[in-house]
């Protein structure tokens, strides 16, 4: 194994996410008849979501369980996360190629395989890792599988052609919920408690920490779905569970305001910089959680695609990418020097920017205000995050010794 070579291809991945945007960026203000905007937009979220996300999460997963592992076994899952990264790529160009094609489909449900691959063996059979992260991998791991119900649900849909507006918004929120909120923040959360033990910093009430998320994670699935007419005793459900998200980050906060992690951010600022954007952004998302428990208000956000599309950017990039970015900068493979330490906070900074300026248009939506060069503001800033993203990696330098 080799987690140079696989954080330095995470990094590739993102540099291709951002150029995707800027494209999507380009062609929403511009002329590009060359490409279809609704194939750029299923390649850029699935890349985004196996072939960067997912892949970071599986190496620094590995990264982890790696001591526990024999060789042969190490091997295999190694290939697993290739196999998922290889897979992604395939999928990215079918769908920019043809949209939601069988070559795109059959591409991303072998991603999907990959990463099950990964899961089942790496998490549940052969990990002999005793540390309370593992409980969180194995919590994302169980909530992965659930998100793919919902893209067997699709590809019936799609070969059948029994498709209503309901079912296809149905189905594709519960693949959002449980990538974001199960995979993505468990696998995330894991990562932070491994941290927390390497440099022996005490995670008090950790136990109710874990269990106020994995409690709520599956009745909060009905935050994306207050639209439908949902029993009282469910909606009663929905709100508890946003209400126990919020006590869990009470907690989380509490941590962080302890004396260890003071300490972390005088000696590692640029770690301290990028780690707090990325839970203020988690701190919005459950904020803004909690307020869409009011039907009308949910009724009202999810009824405007740029208001959807901002908070799924707040999610997957402020919250998420920026949490791995900073667990990144943190691993002994690379050396962070001053110039790629300038262009992940520009980039962080940039990430916030994209979001306020999502945030206008969507606000704005609301009253079908039209905000003056808001899509030429949004392709600037497209740009500038595909430039620093470049500038990361150009500037990021390896350690000699990375291989496992």
């Amino acid at each position: 194994m080799n987690p140079k070579r696989l954080l330095s291809l995470g990094l590739l991945s993102l540099i291709i996410v951002a150029l995707l945007g800027v494209i999507m960026r380009y062609k929403i203000g511009f002329s590009f008849p060359i490409v279809n905007q609704k194939h750029l937009q299923l390649a850029h979220s699935g890349f985004a979501f196996s072939g960067l996300i997912t892949h970071f999460l599986l190496t620094f997963i590995l990264i982890v369980i790696h001591d526990s592992l024999r060789a042969g076994q190490l091997k295999l899952l190694t290939h697993s996360i290739h196999a998922n990264l290889f897979f992604s790529y395939v999928a990215c160009m079918a769908f920019i190629w043809q949209g939601f094609g069988m070559i795109a489909v059959t591409a991303q449900l072998m991603s999907f395989i990959a990463v099950l691959l990964f899961v089942v063996l790496g998490l549940f059979k052969w990990a002999a890792l005793k540390s309370s992260a593992m409980r969180w991998f194995k919590m994302g791991g169980v909530l992965f599988l659930f998100s793919l119900i919902a893209q067997f649900w699709l590809i019936e849909m799609w070969l059948t052609g029994n498709m209503t507006q309901y079912n296809y918004l149905a189905a594709t929120y519960w693949f959002l919920h449980f990538q974001y909120n199960g995979w993505f923040f468990f696998g995330c959360m894991g990562l932070l408690v491994n941290w927390m033990n390497q440099h022996q910093l005490n995670f008090a009430h950790q136990d109710t920490f874990f269990k106020a998320f994995a409690i709520s994670v599956i009745p909060a699935y009905g935050l994306s779905v207050l639209w439908l007419k949902l029993p009282v005793w469910i909606y009663v459900l929905v709100v508890l569970s946003a209400l126990v998200q919020c006590v869990g980050l009470f907690y989380l906060i509490r941590q962080f305001l302890t004396a260890g992690f003071k300490k972390i951010a005088d000696q590692k600022p640029v770690l301290f910089f990028v780690g707090l954007l990325s839970m203020l952004a988690l701190m919005v998302k459950i904020a803004l959680q909690a307020g869409s428990t009011i039907p009308s208000i949910s009724k009202l956000a999810f009824g405007f695609r740029p208001i959807v599309i901002a908070y799924l950017h707040l999610v997957l990039l402020a919250f998420t990418l920026l949490f791995l970015l900073a667990y990144l900068i943190d691993q002994p493979y690379f050396t962070l020097n001053r110039k790629s330490a300038q262009a992940i906070k520009f980039f962080a900074v940039m990430v916030f920017l994209n979001e306020f300026f999502l945030g206008i248009q969507g606000i704005a939506s609301l009253s079908y205000t039209v905000v003056p060069f808001i899509n030429e503001i949004l392709l600037g800033v497209a740009l500038l995050l595909l430039l620093s993203a470049i500038g990361f990696m150009r500037y990021l330098a390896p350690q000699k010794n990375g291989v496992l």
